[in-house]
């Protein structure tokens, strides 16, 4: 019997992104980001009026921000109530 962990959550290398829509009118998402060494990134996802991503709080390191910001425009153009992509 295989027994599923945390730890397989993170990857050896790059990420696993995960957005989860939150309830309400307007998107907004929850969003994970599992990084190697049981490292974990965690933010909300909206869009401003002028449909520019935001993130709250913004993730420090630049990789990981720029493949949330490329994932969001694939949400705001057809919004899921969840995605899960692996990156890098």
């Amino acid at each position: 019997m295989i027994k599923s962990s945390a730890a397989d959550l993170h990857p050896d290398t790059g990420g696993r992104f995960v957005f989860e829509r939150e309830p309400g009118e307007q998107p907004r998402y929850r969003v994970l980001v599992f990084l190697p060494a049981s490292q974990r990134v965690e933010c909300a996802l909206v869009w401003d009026t002028g449909g520019a991503a935001r993130l709250d709080p913004e993730p420090a390191d630049a990789w990981v921000l720029g493949e949330i910001t490329k994932l969001a425009r694939v949400l705001h153009r057809d919004p899921k109530a969840r995605l899960t992509r692996w990156r890098g």
